[in-house]
């Protein structure tokens, strides 16, 4: 184990020191012996690896905050929990503050690293955390999941990790374990082949499994009876849904250790350093764990709620899920459920702005003005990514293209080279008078196959599926068979595949007929005025 002192040691700790005079080759051996981190954490390496890269999405920003994890561990060595269980709980303590510091710390206006240029082993290791059966899961589900299946860790040290009760962190991993027991039903319909319905919502072998999408095939699994029985058989002899028995192993990435020996010994000397410039510590609580920066709530009001593109953007091929706080940093989540506030375009007869102030989603603006057409639909367009969650529809001054396909370049320039890597989707909506306008844009290095469906019968779409080459786009017009619409206020899903994009529509059908007033009953006829009695007679 590493000294406790606030000075580094000049000799070689955990091994036996080299004599001097020894021949170099056994100073290297020694040397290379001391690579490793403090013997109590060795064993947790890896999986602190992953959580931090699971975190991160990036390998570099992985080691450093793992580097400081064991930094500060180390330098509380001597005040840290006793028990193995305490320990490790401890440490992924440790490990959730250091990448939630690093998260808030990239600011509101951080995007997610493109993948791009990443080479090939870096992108296989975060290919190794993806996990589709957990899409359908919320964000804090997915994070209890993640260290209790992938990490193996007991519901009680989860609860100490997540700083919950026992009781709470228990039930939580039972309805993520129920959602993803769904989830895998789902997929062993998908994968059978037998329904055709199905087989429209998946599309493409290669989707990413989005949390709506995953609604979709869910919602349809539970209503169409041959995917029930279907899903019954395939079912059978699987444990009790919600039990830790349904949860297969997950893979967990082997850590770099000479490159995380490297960083923590950089943060052991970062934290010598006096003042400003001295790296922040957290604040523990009375058992020792790291407590929540003091901001965190206020600033993950602000960035869940913040807008992140105005486009939607679906990976064709699988690609790493973010586990835990993908929210903080306005990458995708896929995997989590959220339901922010909708983000929609409503149709006005006005001029339309979309002001955004950086603190909550931008929405468009119009005037009071009535509308003209007698038969306006009153559509409202939300875009719904592959996370569940609305984004804003694109500005105002960005031209609509027509119908069809099209490639057009800019003009008076050679046609844009198409973005190396896997086929993109990106979705764009918006309503048009009493029709709405669904763009999609391929780009990557692939062609990309799509296919778009709606659950209203009173929806029309101009193209139901494609494929589309990098560079091009298509609009999809989407108008609405006034004959047969709702009455009253109405909603609709069009679901855009790969990638499991949704737009939402609304609008407003015809007015309900008045049902006829019952007659009002006549009055009763008045009463006949009694005769006055007759004289009495005489005796």
């Amino acid at each position: 184990m590493m000294t406790r002192r606030p000075e580094h040691p000049t000799h070689a700790t955990g091994a036996h020191r080299a004599q001097r005079g020894a021949p170099r080759a056994v100073r290297t051996d020694q040397e290379t012996l001391v690579q490793r981190p403090p013997v109590p954490y060795e064993s947790h390496v890896d999986g602190l690896f992953t959580y931090c890269l699971s975190v991160l999405c990036e390998h570099d920003a992985a080691i450093a905050a793992l580097g400081e994890v064991l930094a500060l561990a180390e330098r509380r060595a001597d005040r840290s929990p006793a028990g193995a269980d305490l320990r490790r709980s401890w440490l992924y303590a440790l490990a959730r503050w250091a990448c939630l510091r690093r998260l808030m710390a990239q600011g509101a206006g951080a995007a997610a690293p493109a993948d791009t240029g990443v080479p090939r082993a870096r992108r296989e290791e975060l290919a190794l955390l993806a996990w589709p059966e957990a899409a359908g899961t919320t964000a804090e589900q997915r994070e209890a999941l993640e260290l209790a299946v992938r990490h193996g860790l007991s519901p009680q040290e989860v609860a100490a990790v997540l700083r919950l009760e026992p009781d709470a962190a228990r039930a939580l991993l039972s309805s993520a374990a129920c959602e993803v027991e769904r989830t895998r039903t789902a997929l062993a319909v998908v994968e059978s082949g037998h329904c055709p319905v199905v087989s429209r919502f998946s599309g493409d072998a290669q989707i990413l499994l989005g949390a709506a999408l995953r609604r979709e095939l869910v919602r349809h699994v539970d209503d169409c009876a041959d995917c029930r029985r279907t899903a019954e058989r395939a079912t059978a002899g699987e444990p009790w849904p919600g039990t830790p028995a349904s949860s297969a192993a997950l893979p967990v990435a082997e850590a770099p250790v000479a490159a995380v020996h490297a960083a923590m010994l950089d943060a052991l000397a970062a934290y010598r350093q006096r003042g400003s410039a001295a790296p922040p510590t957290p604040r523990f609580d009375r058992r020792g764990f790291p407590q929540d920066p003091k901001d965190r709530v206020a600033r993950r009001g602000r960035l869940r709620s913040r807008a992140l593109t105005t486009t939607v953007v679906a990976t064709v091929v699988a690609a790493p899920v973010l586990a835990l706080w993908a929210a903080y940093r306005g990458a995708p989540e896929t995997g989590e459920s959220q339901e922010p506030a909708a983000v929609s375009a409503e149709e006005t007869g006005g001029t339309a702005q979309y002001p955004f102030d950086g603190r909550g989603p931008a929405r468009k603006t119009f005037d009071s003005r009535a509308l003209t057409a007698p038969r306006a639909a009153d559509v409202s367009v939300t875009v719904v990514g592959p996370d569940g969650r609305p984004v804003p529809a694109p500005p105002s001054g960005s031209a609509t293209p027509s119908a069809g396909a099209s490639a057009a370049p800019a003009p008076g320039g050679p046609p844009p080279a198409p973005a190396p890597g896997p086929g993109r989707l990106t979705i764009e909506a918006q309503p048009s008078g009493t029709t709405t306008l669904i763009t999609l844009r391929a780009s990557g290095g692939e062609p990309v196959v799509w296919s778009m469906t709606t659950d209203a019968p009173w929806l029309r779409l101009s193209r139901t599926g494609g494929v589309l080459r990098p560079g091009q786009s298509l609009t999809v017009v989407v108008t609405v068979d006034h004959a047969s619409e709702p009455v009253g206020r109405w909603s609709a899903r069009v679901a855009v595949a790969p990638g499991g994009g949704v737009v939402t529509i609304e609008g407003q059908g015809r007015a309900p007929e008045p049902s006829p007033s019952p007659p009002r009953p006549s009055p009763p006829p008045p009463d006949p005025t009694p005769q006055p009695p007759g004289p009495t007679p005489a005796s």
